[in-house]
């Protein structure tokens, strides 16, 4: 085998195999992140913001824009909060968002159907959140089946880099 045969051979493999560790590290970054900040304590469930205004820190998972922890006015409702965060994302299950509460101690789930409110315009379907809150917005089907799409995809390149590899031999 040749120089540049080697090196091609290396560099395939090197690549099929960093892709991987790199998702894998940012995972763990990101873990590290979010223990660093929960061991400062729990924050105060309300504070003041400009012109004295009361806010509520609100945290946003899953299938929206820029998901994330959001300080809002208190009496902020969940369209408010799905909007600052960017809406729905592409893939995202607008009939059965949930609302993760801690109520007297324990975490009570609502589960809240946005669609439905979108063709009836019925407000009262949408609930204001509490202090602490925690909305989660799963992915639909079809986003199962575009991430599934997506493994095999990158599965098939790294079958293809084999391929390779074993033809420079």
């Amino acid at each position: 085998m040749t120089r540049l045969g080697k090196l091609a051979r290396i560099l395939i493999l090197f690549s099929a195999l960093l892709l991987p560790l790199h998702a894998i590290a940012q995972d763990l970054n990101a873990l590290r992140a979010d223990d660093a900040g929960a061991e400062g304590g729990r924050a105060a469930q309300y504070f003041l913001g400009d012109k004295n205004a009361i806010y509520i820190t609100v945290n946003v998972w899953g299938k929206v824009n820029k998901p994330g922890q959001y300080n809002v006015p208190s009496g902020t409702n969940l369209l408010t909060l799905l909007s600052a965060a960017g809406g729905p994302g592409s893939y995202s299950r607008l009939d059965n968002v949930r609302i993760v509460r801690l109520v007297n101690q324990r975490e009570e789930i609502l589960e809240i159907d946005v669609r439905r409110y979108l063709n009836t315009g019925d407000i009262s379907l949408i609930p204001e959140l509490k202090p602490g809150d925690t909305v989660v917005v799963s992915g639909s089907a079809y986003n199962w089946i575009a991430n599934a799409v997506d493994v095999v995809a990158k599965v098939g390149i790294l079958l293809n880099a084999v391929v390779l590899m074993q033809r420079l031999d």
